[in-house]
């Protein structure tokens, strides 16, 4: 029967469990509180009254609109996809649900009027959310969608965004956080460090934290920009004042600017515009203190911004080309005489003959180039070039040649036969064909072209040239049909010559010749065809032909890097090098020499590829420094990296002469690209502070180091932070890094000279404790205890001696002034310490031996006694401590001991007939505040006699005050008189 009324019982709870889990069904159904529209979409509802495991699930295409706040808690849950939309009139508060109750993967939520909150937990959403307000909590959160407010927007750190984020103020959290999208604040912008930001920023006024932070796009501040060290832009900029804080600031791109101020080893890559630009002094907007002068290679560089038009257009045409083709040309749209920089506006231009129409910078990023081509179907020499554009040019028209890059007349052949010669780029030394083709126009249409040569073997005079740099030192060498390689110079060792050499190629059935060429250098290389016999059934017949062959270098290598460095600092290569170079070779492994003399220099990015620490959100700031290329070495200068952690250094080139390297399956990578030897970076110096109110203001008589006091053995919070070479917090110095494995050693100086460990050094033996009452000796803190380059560890500082009763044998320290100092040893022996010498700060304090107080009393038994107490410290004598009013004690720390009379049970005991007045007692100025301020001995109504002393602070270890009731004093004193 019992088991009977159980099992009943478990089915009624069971029963009552289930019916709480409700789920809210927002997929065409009736939803108790809520109203359907007519189209059976969207549902209105005054207010949505949730169960504590509730569920909302609201189905692709219904929207939900409750008009009162929303929040959620825990144990609910929210379900959501494709287009369906939560609307709420006032707050919406998702923040507290369980990751994995939030299963949102589409559509809309929206807190109309009010603030919309996530991430009290690691959740992750895909939606788009607008609000008044939008807070991104205290956790790391995942949002793929757009974020919209009216106000305000508070990113938590270590966060993912996947889309545009605007509002008001943008506050972006330190640190780690990675966003992929625009960024638009109409008051301000923060952006904290170790952020990544793939996307444009925009907003008055914009602030990038240090350190370790990148933005790839352009960025438009029109009050005010502030990139802090080791912050990096990679686009253009359009602001009014900009600072680049030292060390290592940059921008890639262009700035246009009122005011600019370059810190430290802080560049802008490109040019700098003032926007009050005067031609007599470009740079008048430019506070310079990066250490480069003005036009150096490093340093700054000032120009025009971009005009009305173009000066002139440029084609790029080839000496002749057959009439039965269009022939390929490039039009450049100048900004200057000189062409030494492109228009960067739209334009549209139409070429003659042939009149095809090129758009010029149609699509971004715009490159003031395009491809087009000029076609004559009548075979002519001599035929002019030209061209009509949009806007106008105030500048002639200017032809170079395809082939070497020379000036030319603007005029070009049109011949019913020709040779043409091109091939793909490629990597230098690495063998792949070129093409010849030998064409004739169509006996039956001029708009056609027919092999020539099909099935034949010809001899064909080849020659090579450099168009790209203009000079070299070595040839290409031609394999001919029988698979012999022939240099078109004396040798294989020796520059292109003027003639060339004779090369055999077999033609297949549709004209063309593929033979293998092999290039140990690199640049644009022009190769000219000639066939010209003076015998046989040819005899007569001259056909030229020519084309360029972009070649780059293989990979770029780095020459060693000495390991470990010091975050932020200009890394040193392993000795007895002087310099860190990067050479760019070829597949054979030898420099090409021509890579850097290009004439246009080509861009080569340095970054860097994380090898360690690899837990999730480690830092990969920005590298530092500049990569200038000649004679195929680079000069990396103050290369640098504002971690902790192993990097490798790399080296990049997209494109090589605006040509892009062969597909790998499909897939385009780099031109060319080059990783260093793995580096260890260690954090540069550690500061140490103590936080918090523990210590307290020194005030006279009493001197304090740093202006601050605190007891022997009295704990207290020291913050140690490990910090990059500009100050910055090495976020990646964490517990969570594996290879920290060695704790960072806390020891204590003398404050003045920091050379005496653990003063005083008479009496000796002082130490660092854990600030218990059992003062554990304390040597450091563990790895595990730092987070983000940060840990607090509960110390004190404990003298060999101390009051007591008795009197113990160790002299007592006087007023001891000591710093704080934190140390860590790397594998070989390098050391990072908080030392003023490594450029450390280091937290100071005065330690004082103190007691309190308690003085002897006596009185009346029928009223109570009151204690004048007070806290003292050490200094060849016990001297009240005026510097202390934070010091306090509650009732419940006071002891009563040795009772006598009236007061004890026995052999002293107490036996509670004398109490203490309950509260709080504090200090002020070194004693208990008279009257009420006092301890307080109630009356106890008999007479008897007590030993007082405070016991409840282990660091002011407490005189015994003995103090009687039922004596009386001498003289005439009136304890109690009755008034009628």
């Amino acid at each position: 029967m019992r088991l009977l009324h159980f099992f009943a019982a478990l089915t009624l709870l069971l029963g009552s469990s289930l019916a709480h889990a409700a789920t809210l069904n927002f997929n065409g159904g009736t939803v108790s509180g809520c109203s359907l529209s007519t189209d059976g979409l969207q549902y209105t509802c005054a207010s949505l009254a949730l169960g504590s495991t509730d569920v909302i699930v609201i189905g692709s295409a219904y929207g939900v609109t409750v008009n009162s706040s929303l929040a959620m808690s825990y144990n609910q849950g929210l379900t959501m996809s494709g287009n369906a939309a939560l609307t709420v009139k006032g707050n919406l508060d998702i923040k507290d649900i369980n990751p994995s109750n939030l299963k949102v993967t589409g559509g809309s939520l929206s807190a109309e009027g009010g603030t919309f909150l996530m991430g009290a937990q690691e959740q992750t959403i895909t939606a788009n959310i607008s609000a008044t307000t939008i807070k991104m909590g205290s956790n790391n959160v995942k949002v793929t969608g757009k974020i919209s407010a009216k106000g305000p927007v508070e990113i938590a750190s270590g966060s993912v965004i996947n889309g545009p984020i605007s509002g008001t103020v943008v506050n972006i959290l330190a640190s780690s956080t990675r966003i992929q999208g625009d960024i638009t604040a109409t008051t301000s912008l923060t952006i904290g460090s170790g952020s990544q930001v793939t996307g444009n920023l925009k907003s008055p006024t914009i602030d990038l934290k240090a350190s370790g932070l990148l933005v790839t796009g352009d960025v438009d501040a029109s009050n005010s920009l502030s990139i802090a060290s080791g912050n990096g832009i990679k686009g253009n900029v359009d602001a009014g004042e900009v600072t680049l804080d030292s060390s290592n600031a940059f921008i890639t791109g262009n700035a246009k600017v009122d005011h600019i101020t370059l810190g430290w080893q802080g560049r802008v890559q490109q040019t700098i515009t003032c926007k009050a630009y005067t031609p007599s002094n470009p740079c008048s907007c430019v506070t310079n203190n990066s250490g480069w002068a003005f036009n150096e290679p490093m340093g700054p560089k000032c120009g025009p911004g971009t005009q009305a038009g173009p000066d002139h257009f440029q084609i790029t045409h080839p000496p002749s080309a057959l009439s039965c083709a269009p022939a390929p040309v490039t039009v450049t749209a100048c900004a200057d005489a000189a062409c030494s920089t492109v228009y960067t506006g739209a334009a549209q231009v139409t070429l003659t003959p042939g009149g095809a129409v090129a758009q010029l910078n149609a699509t971004l990023p715009a490159t003031g180039t395009a491809a087009s081509s000029v076609a004559q179907t009548t075979p002519a020499s001599n035929v002019p070039l030209g061209l009509s554009s949009t806007p106008a040019t105030t500048g002639a028209l200017v032809c170079k040649s395809s082939v070497d890059g020379s000036v030319t007349n603007c005029q070009m052949a049109f011949v019913s036969s020709a040779l043409q010669v091109s091939g793909l780029p490629r990597y230098s030394e690495a063998e792949g064909p070129i093409a010849i083709s030998a064409l004739q126009v169509s006996p039956s249409n001029p708009r056609a072209c027919v092999p020539l040569f099909a099935n034949q073997n010809k001899t064909l005079q080849l020659r090579c040239n450099y168009a790209n740099p203009g000079t070299g030192t070595l040839p290409a060498r031609i394999q001919d049909k029988d698979g012999t390689y022939k240099p078109l110079a004396a040798n294989a060792g020796s520059a292109c010559s003027a003639t060339g050499a004779p090369v055999q190629l077999a033609f297949d059935a549709d004209g063309l010749a593929t033979p293998n060429m092999l290039y140990a250098d690199a640049g644009a290389l022009g190769l000219t065809a000639t066939y010209a016999p003076t015998s046989g059934s040819d005899s007569g017949l001259t056909m030229t032909g020519s084309g360029n062959v972009i070649v780059g270098p293989r990979r770029f290598v780095f020459s060693a890097i000495a390991t470990p460095q010091r975050a932020g600092l200009a890394v040193l290569p392993v000795a007895p090098a002087t310099r860190i170079s990067v050479s760019a070779v070829n597949v054979a492994d030898a420099v090409t020499a021509n890579f850097g003399r290009e004439t246009t220099a080509q861009t080569v990015l340095l970054s860097s590829s994380l090898v360690a620490p690899t837990f999730s959100g480690a830092a990969n700031p920005a590298v530092a420094g500049s990569l200038a290329f000649n004679n195929g070495i680079g000069t990396a200068s103050n290369l640098s990296w504002a971690e902790a952690g192993t990097v490798q250094f790399t080296a990049t080139m997209a494109t090589y002469l605006g040509a892009p390297p062969p597909a790998v399956n499909g897939v385009i990578p780099p031109f060319t690209t080059g990783a260093s030897n793995s580096v260890q970076f260690i954090p540069h110096h550690f500061v140490t502070e103590v936080p918090g109110t523990e210590p307290m203001p020194c005030k006279a008589p009493l001197s304090c180091a740093a202006g601050s006091f605190i007891y022997a053995q009295q704990p207290f919070k020291l913050r140690v932070t490990a910090q990059n070479a500009a100050n910055g917090t090495t976020l990646n110095f964490d517990g969570r890094d594996t290879a920290l494995t060695t704790q960072v050693a806390l020891r204590a100086y003398d404050a003045a000279t920091g050379l005496t460990a653990f003063p005083p050094a008479a009496p000796s033996g002082s130490r660092l404790s854990d600030g218990t009452a059992a003062q554990t000796t304390v040597t450091g803190i563990a790895p595990a205890s730092f987070t983000a380059g940060v840990a607090s560890s509960q110390i004190a500082y404990r003298f060999p001696g101390a009051f007591a009763v008795p009197a113990g044998t160790v002299a007592l320290a006087p007023p001891t002034d000591v710093l704080f100092r934190a140390t860590t040893t790397y594998a070989g022996g390098t050391a990072v310490t908080s030392a003023p010498s490594d450029a450390g700060t280091e937290a100071k304090l005065t330690i004082l031996t103190g007691r309190i107080m308690v003085p002897h009393s006596y009185g009346s038994e029928r009223l109570p006694i009151r204690l004048p107490v007070q806290v003292q410290y050490w200094n060849s004598g016990w001297l009240g401590n005026v510097s202390d009013s934070v010091t306090q004690f509650g009732s419940a720390g006071v002891t009563l001991a040795n009772c006598g009379k009236g007061f004890t049970s026995g052999a002293g005991a107490c036996n509670g007939v004398l109490k203490v007045q309950g509260g709080t007692y504090a200090f002020k100025q070194g004693a208990l505040p008279p009257p009420n301020g006092q301890l307080v001995l109630l009356a106890p109504g008999v007479a008897g006699s007590v030993d007082v002393s405070v016991s409840g602070l282990h660091y002011l270890p407490s005189t015994l005050g003995h103090v009687v009731f039922g004596i009386l004093r001498s003289g005439p004193v009136i304890y109690l008189r009755e008034m009628y």
